[in-house]
């Protein structure tokens, strides 16, 4: 998980300047996210939103950064995303940043 979190705030800092928009941007970190989701070696659904439910309870934490892959987490383990769709497409398209806390 940890790798996991460094490599997320690094490829965000190189998305904060490629994207042209706040939406763009929002479905970059999602498809980042998302992907990583995809991965064969994480851990169980349940032990990954137990760890980010615990990060928003700790102060001094990042809130945002757990808030936003228990967002991404619960729509991947809803499969929310059709199969064959993209996740940054998936994003773009019904408009996540609109459904986000």
């Amino acid at each position: 998980m940890k790798i996991l979190t460094q490599s997320m705030l690094l490829l965000m800092l190189f998305l904060l300047t490629a994207c042209e928009s706040d939406n763009e941007h929002f479905c970059a970190r999602y498809q980042y996210v998302y992907n990583q989701l995809l991965e064969d070696d994480i851990p169980p659904y349940g032990e990954m939103k137990q760890q980010l439910m615990e990060s928003l309870a700790t102060p001094k934490k990042d809130k945002d950064q757990a808030r936003f892959m228990l967002f991404v987490l619960e729509d991947w383990y809803s499969e929310l995303k059709p199969g064959h769709e993209d996740s940054r497409e998936f994003c773009m398209r019904i408009k996540r940043w609109e459904a986000y806390p």
